[in-house]
């Protein structure tokens, strides 16, 4: 669904955070993943200690599942008002905001959490956010939440090595420098959104797919048919929280102010969680048949430096800022 197509849905069915009282508020949120993923369960957390927090004032009602809107559709259905709230990946958001896709470029390819965190969280992280907020119309509410290093799986083909990934058709989740890795790779990739993967793997129409051991944990796609994992760490993936504009201006401050200050003080430990979590579901995934492999470092060396040639083309060809790009990988080396 595209951004334009939300104004119909938007001028008929608006659903605007609105006072349940004289002074209580509700704020409506879309996740597409399902109600054990770590997303959704950070989510409530954090909802419920908001609500405990302001004493019944702020309230998060969550709807799970895609039962509102698929990640795909979740900007723009904030941005038009259709939601107050989405937490979606940053790629997801490219379509609208080419340089959302920054952590997706080569040169974070093998980058420890530590030097994505201070892009994300320093200076070129506000630049990206007030990017998003200009062109879409909404408000950045915090600093991103992690799902953890992508994973590429496969149903019938072993996975040793980057090589492994030639030919097959990998499902990704969107963003074209994602889907511009895989195909330096060799891969053919599909953007296809989360809850219709398991189909799409049991048809066949892909082979393979780029998640995480947890995302692929939480959905048990060891039933549709996986098999095979390889631990490549090529990219981070995080969601990045967009509060309606209109929505979060209604907010009285103190709820304002209660709602980040709650936000920022518990990431730092839903990001250790995550990752925590990822090896939680690598194990389960392997209790349940699935073979995960971690590639030699001589081998991602060798398939970043490969990557890191077609970057320059990649940047200029997906219309992203260069300068913003150059001063992204100033911090990534230091």
């Amino acid at each position: 669904m595209t951004f334009c197509k939300f104004l119909t849905a938007a001028s008929l069915a608006v659903m605007l955070i609105t006072p349940a009282s004289a002074d209580s508020y509700t704020i409506k949120v879309t996740l597409d993943t399902s109600p054990l993923h770590v997303r959704n369960v950070w989510l409530k957390e954090f909802a419920g200690k908001v609500q405990a927090e302001s004493q019944g004032r702020l309230n998060i009602t969550i709807f799970e599942a895609a039962s509102a809107f698929k990640d795909v559709e979740a900007a723009a259905a904030v941005a038009q008002g259709a939601v107050d709230m989405a937490v979606p990946q940053y790629q997801l958001i490219s379509k609208f905001v080419p340089d959302a896709d920054i952590e997706q470029l080569p040169m974070f390819y093998g980058a420890p959490r530590e030097k994505i965190y201070a892009v994300i969280d320093g200076e070129a992280g506000k630049e990206l956010n007030e990017k998003i907020e200009s062109k879409l119309g909404v408000t950045v509410i915090g600093r991103p939440i992690d799902l953890g290093f992508g994973t590429v799986f496969s149903t019938n083909t072993e996975l040793t090595t980057p090589e492994n990934l030639k030919g097959l058709k990998v499902r990704v989740p969107g963003g074209p420098a994602t889907s511009r890795r895989y195909e330096i790779m060799g891969a053919a990739p599909a953007q296809i959104a989360w809850p219709d993967v398991p189909q799409a793997l049991q048809t066949g129409t892909i082979s393979a797919l780029w998640t995480t051991q947890e995302s692929l944990a939480s959905a048990k796609l060891w039933d549709a048919g996986v098999k095979y994992g390889l631990d490549d760490r090529q990219a981070i993936v995080q969601y990045v929280p967009l509060m309606n504009t209109t929505v979060w201006e209604s907010l009285p401050e103190d709820l304002r102010d209660l709602f980040t200050q709650t936000w920022d003080s518990m990431v730092d430990a839903q990001r250790d969680a995550a990752h925590q979590r990822q090896d939680e579901a690598r194990q389960l995934n392997a209790s349940n048949g699935i073979v995960s492999v971690e590639p030699s470092q001589a081998s991602l060396d060798a398939m970043r430096e490969q990557l890191l040639q077609a970057q320059p083309d990649l940047v200029k060809r997906l219309g992203m800022d260069a300068d913003f790009v150059t001063k992204v990988q100033k911090v990534l080396i230091q």
